[in-house]
């Protein structure tokens, strides 16, 4: 039930089911279990699929969408989850890049140590002959 999952977020297939389907009275309507149905069937043909659809758009193919409305869910706006992956990609990239920059610092210093010593290697070859 819903208690099993409490504090993450139900996809929307499940969500579907856990609104049209109860263990006491079963699904709601013969509509409700043949739309989960084709969800279902939906998902796992589309796993195995190069390009896998994703659950949004299951739910939307087999529930249909009209602008404003998520049918399951009501009006509103869709939970946009790429903003966060977006922002997560963003902070990676900066991440990365200070990286970048820190290792290119450190190899220009070692560099420049290293010139120093030959330099000095090259001074005392030069005090010996």
């Amino acid at each position: 039930g819903v208690k099993e999952h409490e504090g993450v977020e139900p996809n929307r297939i499940e969500f579907y089911k856990s609104t049209h389907y109860s263990s006491e009275k079963g699904w709601s309507s013969l509509e409700a279990e043949t739309n989960y149905n084709k969800m279902r069937d939906l998902r796992a043909q589309s796993i195995s699929e190069e390009n896998p659809m994703t659950i949004d758009e299951i739910v939307d193919n087999v529930l249909g969408t009209r602008s404003g409305y998520i049918k399951g869910l009501g009006y509103g706006p869709k939970p946009n989850t790429t903003t966060a992956t977006k922002r997560r990609t963003a902070e990676l990239e900066d991440a990365l890049r200070r990286a970048k920059e820190d290792a290119a610092t450190a190899q220009h210093g070692l560099q420049e140590r290293l010139n120093v010593a030959e330099t000095e290697v090259a001074d005392q070859r030069i005090q010996i002959q």
